[in-house]
């Protein structure tokens, strides 16, 4: 595997640590702003560790056609994804209390939810085929993450100082690349991008894994079990699947890429 695509991988592990930390020591609970350093670090933090990710696929040598066989833990993943929004689907339906705004949202959740089933069953057969007939499943599944970028900005009236919401988007759009890429290459191999697949798929480790994983943990510590019955929950946890695949699919591709 090339070397700079493991010191991103690396780096990226790192950031989710010291995401750890900094919530757990120098950013309040309440607000969500930092009280310990100046916000700033964690901007250039962040950006470094995705630009190096991007930097690593965009130079690499990656051959997407590794993605169209099976492969036991990316199959997994893409069933936990599918769990995840299709638990958050149903219980947003329960809390809308007639918003039709929040069905529309619950809807796309449904159709993520129904196309990583269909990734992650084609993963895990022995003989592969594409999950489903059409690209439409796929690319329907996909806007529920150019949705909640829409929403982020109509509703995030905080300043530059809450960091969690203005990554929130970066991770989003993060995931909605790499899906895009994804779907291209299962479906029109012919005409993916391999550098921008694994650039979108590192990125997504990062952002969607590393950096989300520890606001995971501390809801999760805050609230106990309960916090599984909430949307917000259920929806971070489906964005850590999907940068949970955008690893494996990374590694995937680099390293079939080296035994080419």
């Amino acid at each position: 595997m090339n070397s700079l695509i493991l010191v991103s991988l690396i780096l990226s592990v790192l950031l989710g640590i010291f995401r750890g930390i900094d919530l757990t020591f120098w950013t309040d609970a309440e607000t969500g702003l930092c009280v310990v350093g100046p916000v700033w670090l964690r901007y250039a933090a962040l950006a470094a560790v995705v630009g190096i990710a991007v930097a690593a696929g965009r130079s690499s040598q990656p051959k997407p056609d590794a993605l169209r066989g099976r492969c036991i833990p990316s199959g997994v993943a893409a069933l936990a994804a599918a769990v995840c929004y299709g638990e958050t689907a149903v219980l947003r339906i329960l809390w809308m209390h007639s918003s039709v705004v929040m069905l529309l949202r619950a809807v796309l959740e449904a159709l993520c939810a129904f196309w990583m089933l269909g990734l992650g069953l084609s993963w895990l057969r022995k003989d592969w085929k594409a999950p489903t007939r059409s690209l439409t499943p796929a690319v329907l599944g996909s806007v529920i993450f150019y949705w909640c970028v829409l929403a982020r900005f109509m509703e995030n009236s905080s300043s530059w100082h809450r960091v969690a919401p203005t990554a929130m988007v970066w991770q989003l759009l993060a995931g909605l690349v790499f899906l895009s890429a994804l779907a291209r290459a299962l479906y029109l191999p012919g005409t993916s991008d391999g550098r921008t697949l694994c650039a979108g798929a590192l990125a997504s480790f990062a952002l969607c894994l590393c950096w989300e994983m520890p606001s995971v943990v501390q809801m999760l510590a805050e609230n106990g079990s309960a916090a599984l019955l909430t949307p917000e929950l259920l929806f971070r946890l489906g964005l850590c699947c999907v940068g949970v695949l955008g690893g494996l699919c990374a590694v995937r591709c680099c390293r079939a890429g080296q035994g080419a």
